[in-house]
């Protein structure tokens, strides 16, 4: 497994969504996605020339018992209403890097946003209905101290959101396929 935090490695930008025990197809169906219309097999500078032609992309796949839609040049997963959509009956986790602030953890489950929040927050300011879960692994990776203030000499809030989405959901992307070889991929407008 190569788990996530390398993600930032490898792009300036992204929106991954993942989508506990779903397919690929089952994924962008819930995304508002048409399955019928996946590629089977498209390259990451393919993928990003098909983008800036016809409009956001997700490349697809399958890692850990988690589906996923990454998507290098758009921000289709962030609509929380979409997010809500795809964790009926599952969970479902959200990152955003836009290459700027705000850089953004989503998770969902039933359909309902449990945890929501950027970095920089206190315990306190996590959003969602369920928000206290994620405090012990956000103290663990530094992003809390332990009164539950945030860490104002945090230089890498981005890294830490990825350490904290990989131990406490286990989320695992194949780093080989993505920066090197093809995936499924579809349009998502």
């Amino acid at each position: 497994m190569d788990g996530i935090a390398w993600i930032r490695e490898t792009y300036d930008a992204y929106c991954v969504t993942f989508a506990k025990g779903l397919s690929a197809e089952e994924l962008v169906r819930r995304m508002g996605g048409d399955p019928g219309r996946i590629v089977p097999s498209l390259s990451a500078e393919d993928a990003l020339e098909l983008a800036r032609d016809k409009g956001p992309v997700a490349r697809l796949g399958t890692s850990n018992g988690w589906a996923f839609a990454l998507e290098p040049a758009s921000a289709e997963g962030t609509d929380r209403r979409l997010l809500r959509r795809v964790s009926e009956g599952t969970e479902a986790v959200m990152l955003l890097d836009s290459g700027m602030p705000p850089y953004w953890f989503v998770h969902a489950r039933d359909g309902q946003i449990a945890a929501d929040f950027e970095p920089g927050v206190e315990a306190e300011q996590i959003g969602g209905s369920d928000p206290s879960f994620l405090v012990p692994a956000m103290r663990s990776a530094g992003m809390l101290l332990p009164d539950g203030t945030a860490d104002p000499e945090d230089w890498e809030p981005e890294q830490r959101i990825l350490t904290v989405a990989e131990r406490v959901f286990a989320l695992d992307l194949p780093r080989t396929a993505l920066e090197a070889g093809t995936l499924p991929a579809v349009l998502l407008s």
